[in-house]
Formats: structure tokens, C-alpha cells, sequence
């Protein structure tokens, strides 16, 4: 084969790989962040103005013309490749990390206190090292003044947190904290290290807005986002009523 039939040839491979993998960028955009779609739209207009000159300048020689297909072709491979490793999302990519708690001994009132000032409607309960051992809700507060006939400040919250809350560690996929929910019918996760240590919160609500962003992290929450409403909403087979003590 001539010198010009193997510059012909690679330079019909490089065009080739290039059309093969903007291709599938283009098949795969709506996995792309926002800041993946933008990279996107640069690369683009990147290769309508190689394909100019490609088409304008006879005189380009041969090895620019390789050289520049296969530096745009990386640079789509490296953009696909960020979207793939995106892909599995992990629960401390979504997690708050500031967390209103309280502790054992604290009264119903504090913790009614800083669900109001913090908006939220459950606050972890830890121990003076912030590890977790409890969950109290909005619920379990007015359940233990109803039952009791007492004044939220003469009940304390260990008299009506939930023991033993399921928890989850950062590095779990998203889909293994919907799973818990799911499985457990419960809206909020705290989220504790090797440790047990309190680190964050994830809620039903912070999964469901996830899924609502344009962005390569929403495929998985806005597939399982109905499956786990769904779950969480089912009547459980029997109910646990706390006897008033």
C-alpha cells in the first residue's frame, strides 16, 4: 500500500471514530450534567469548525487533519466517560450535612423547638459522642402528650424516640437507601459513619426534587421514586400502638 493510500486510510478511520463517538454523546446527552451538556455544546461547535477547514482548505496536510480528529474524539471519550462514572449515585452526594439533633435527656419541647426553627419534621437523636440512637418524629411528640396527658416539657425524648433507627453510610448507592425506605416505610435516613456517628440525613423529599434536576444523578432517584411513594404508603399489616404508661 502507498505512502497516500495509508494517509487516505487514517485519516478515514480518525473521521470515522470521531462521527462513532460524537454519535453517541449525542445518544447519551440526557444523561449529561448541565455542565456535561455545555462541554457538549463546545465539542460540537469544535467539529463543525474542523469539518470547515476539513472541507475549505485542500492544502491541509494530512497529519493535522488525523491529529485534530483524534484530539476532539478524546475529548468526547473523556465527556462520556465522566457521565458513565457518574452514574451510580452515592448517598453522601445527596445528604445534608447540617442536621438538627437532639439527645436522650432533652424534653419533648426542646425537640419540638428545633423541628419549628429547623422546619423539618424528625430530628436524629445522639449522645454526647453524636452517635446515633434514636429517631423522633412529629408524630412520635404528639402521640406521647396525647397518650400521656402530659406537657411536652415534663416528657423527655427518650420516652418516645424510636430505638434502633435504620441507618445508612455515605458510600452506599442511592439505591440501597430507596430500597430501606422502602422496605421499611420510612421517610428519612440519617446517615452515620464506620463509627456510628451521625454525618447527615437524607428524605424522601431530597430524593424526589433529585429527581427533578437535569442532570446525569436523576436517572436512578426518577425511577424509583414511585416504587418507593408507593412502599412507603402501604398500610402496614398491623399497627403498633404505644401503650399510655
Amino acid at each position: 500500500m502507498g505512502t497516500s493510500s495509508r494517509i487516505a486510510q487514517q485519516i478515514s478511520l480518525a473521521l470515522r471514530d470521531l462521527v462513532a463517538v460524537r454519535d453517541e454523546a449525542r445518544l447519551r446527552m440526557h444523561l449529561l450534567s448541565l455542565e456535561g451538556r455545555t462541554r457538549l455544546g463546545e465539542l460540537e461547535t469544535e467539529i463543525t469548525n474542523f469539518e470547515r477547514q476539513l472541507s475549505a482548505r485542500g492544502d491541509w496536510v494530512a497529519e493535522q487533519v488525523v491529529s485534530g480528529a483524534r484530539d476532539l474524539t478524546q475529548a468526547l471519550v473523556e465527556l462520556l466517560d465522566t457521565s458513565r462514572k457518574s452514574g451510580t449515585t452515592r448517598v453522601r452526594d445527596i445528604m445534608h450535612k447540617d442536621v438538627a439533633t437532639c439527645h436522650p435527656w432533652d424534653t419533648l419541647n426542646r425537640a419540638a423547638q428545633l423541628m419549628w426553627e429547623a422546619d423539618c419534621g424528625a430530628v436524629p437523636v445522639v449522645d454526647e459522642q453524636d452517635k446515633l440512637v434514636g429517631m423522633l418524629t412529629d408524630r412520635d411528640v404528639c402521640m406521647a402528650a396525647y397518650t400521656r396527658g402530659l406537657t411536652l416539657a415534663d416528657l423527655a425524648v427518650h420516652s418516645a424516640m424510636s430505638e434502633h433507627p435504620f441507618s445508612c453510610k455515605p458510600e452506599e448507592p442511592l439505591t440501597s437507601l430507596m430500597s430501606l425506605m422502602t422496605t421499611h416505610q420510612v421517610r428519612r435516613v440519617p446517615v452515620v459513619s464506620e463509627g456510628g456517628r451521625l454525618v447527615g440525613i437524607v428524605s424522601l423529599a431530597d430524593v424526589a426534587r433529585l429527581a427533578q434536576a437535569p442532570s446525569a444523578e436523576s436517572t436512578e432517584a426518577r425511577s424509583w421514586v414511585p416504587g418507593v411513594l408507593a412502599g412507603i404508603s402501604e398500610p402496614p399489616p398491623a399497627a403498633n400502638h404505644r401503650p399510655p404508661s
